[in-house]
């Protein structure tokens, strides 16, 4: 019998020995034991960029000054690096998104026919819904980009009526005024009630997300259970108040617009 190659009964044929970090990737893409450990990875990494973003964002509350020193030192005094790192956060969430997708595709073909009984799995309603606030995530994400990226959404209204691009405001030093557009998209009310409905949806997703994250990598078991339960809900609800005190304090005048 031939031993050229090992089946992996998650996936394709494993990569013989030797054959480098090329084969052993693939082999690791197409392992849904791989997928799920990966998923789990890019999901903590995209976390984490989510808390020091909105604390960043918080910044708004500091005053203009605060807001836009940051901006600044992040679009130019990083260079090339803000570059590599807008790069690698959308490498992440693509390969995050798509290898979710593939995961519950694989998971629906395995079983084609459904549970005779669906209330008896056991399953809480975050996790039946993870694929659906997920692309909600990645229709927010998008919109985002074009709002405040690209400021394709909406623009601003300056003292004296005229409505400009947000990409076109300026402080008195010379620098993006982020604080001005900040304030100009969340003082519209249709903007604010997006924001709002997606930061809960967000939060649905980030609970059962971060505590499956943990599951995957071995790390939820019967010690760290409740511990990691809380941390879940914890992190997700973090996220949700800070973005939420962004969208409705403002809109509340706590960041007045500049005169």
């Amino acid at each position: 019998m031939s031993a050229s190659t090992v089946i992996n009964p998650k996936g394709s044929a494993s990569a013989p020995a030797g054959g480098g970090a090329g084969p052993f990737a693939a082999a690791a893409l197409n392992s849904s034991v791989g997928a799920k450990v990966l998923v789990a990875l890019t999901g903590v990494s995209l976390v984490t960029f989510l808390v020091f973003h909105m604390i960043g964002n918080l910044k708004v509350f500091s005053g203009p000054d605060a807001i836009n020193a940051y901006a600044h030192f992040l679009k130019h005094d990083l260079g090339a690096l803000i570059w590599i790192a807008r790069a690698g956060l959308l490498g992440l969430f693509v390969l995050h998104l798509a290898l979710a997708l593939r995961l519950k595709a694989r998971a629906r073909a395995a079983r084609p026919v459904p549970y005779a009984y669906p209330n008896s799995v056991q399953a809480t309603p975050e996790s039946r819904t993870m694929l659906m606030t997920g692309l909600v995530v990645l229709v927010f994400v998008l919109f985002h980009l074009a709002h405040y990226t690209f400021a394709w959404v909406h623009g601003a209204e300056l003292p004296d009526g005229k409505v400009v691009s947000y990409l076109d405001l300026q402080d008195a030093k010379g620098r993006h005024d982020v604080y001005s557009m900040v304030v100009a998209g969340f003082t519209t009310p249709w903007l604010c009630a997006f924001y709002i409905v997606t930061q809960l949806l967000l939060f649905v997703h980030l609970r059962h997300g971060i505590q499956s994250a943990f599951q995957t990598l071995g790390l939820k078991n019967a010690r760290f259970r409740a511990a990691i339960s809380f941390l879940g809900v914890a992190v997700a609800g973090a996220i949700l108040i800070g973005n939420l005190f962004i969208v409705c304090g403002v809109w509340a005048g706590l960041a007045p617009p500049l005169r």
